[in-house]
């Protein structure tokens, strides 16, 4: 009896999933029905509701970004092609919007160059996501245990040592891999980084309104969050400079 109920079980979750999958795939194609309409107001309220339910694909952001920037709201465009970049960081088709929506904000300010080695460990670590990290990592894994046993099963000093080399090898590859994936991981939950939404923000030297006027940051400017102070974040621009504005002229990566 107990069997036949956890199968049971197993088949009305199973069959749930995929009502929802079915679900979401309808709201989708309503969605993408009129967006391809211009009706855009109506379509991005469709892709909210959409990620409202807990479903994330980088097609559903960079639709949902796409969306936004028809509807000349370039924050919020920037905001959702930097989310479909995360999942997808190698994908061209976001990387040419997210450039293209770029060229819309005013006065970007440059970024900082960053020395060459870490320059070049952000740009391999980017190139693809945590979860194919992840998987390579344990298929390297596996396939170092795998060498491991024949090197313990090999007949000859000479060949032992080649086997031995080619595991280590191969293990250090996993470990690296690994570390890969746990930066993208803590990159996906830091949620230190935000994208302004507010036409125009006059950026305070301190968390209070009558704070000294720094300078002023315009919407679709990506910023890191440095520390907080209640509805205030004091925020780092991409070339150095510091301020502080409220938490809602912004949104959180």
């Amino acid at each position: 009896m107990k069997k036949i109920c956890t199968i049971l079980s197993i088949i009305l979750i199973s069959f749930s999933g995929f009502s929802q999958n079915k679900n979401i795939e309808e709201q989708l194609k309503k969605a993408n029905d009129l967006y391809a309409q211009n009706k855009f107001e109506d379509a991005v309220k469709q892709y909210e509701k959409i990620i409202s339910e807990n479903y994330a694909s980088p097609e559903l952001y960079f639709n949902t970004a796409n969306t936004y920037y028809r509807l000349n709201e370039i924050g919020k465009a920037i905001y959702w092609y930097e989310k479909a970049k995360i999942l997808s960081p190698n994908d061209k088709d976001i990387k040419y919007n997210l450039d293209l929506a770029k060229l819309r904000v005013k006065n970007l300010p440059p970024e900082v160059p960053k020395i060459f080695p870490v320059r070049i460990f952000l740009q391999v670590t980017s190139f693809k996501s945590a979860e194919f990290w992840g998987y390579l990592s344990l298929f390297l894994f596996i396939l170092f245990l795998g060498i491991l046993y024949f090197y313990f099963t090999a007949a000859t000093s000479k060949t032992k040592k080649i086997r031995f080399l080619i595991a280590v090898f191969i293990l250090l590859f996993s470990i690296v891999s690994l570390i890969f994936m746990q930066y993208n991981l803590s990159k996906l939950n830091a949620h230190n980084q935000a994208i302004v939404i507010s036409n125009e923000v006059i950026a305070k030297s301190s968390p209070d309104t009558n704070a000294t006027d720094l300078f002023k940051i315009y919407e679709g400017y990506k910023v890191k969050i440095e520390t907080k102070n209640g509805n205030w974040y004091e925020i780092k621009l991409t070339d150095g400079k510091k301020a502080w504005i409220l938490k809602d002229n912004l949104m959180i990566l």
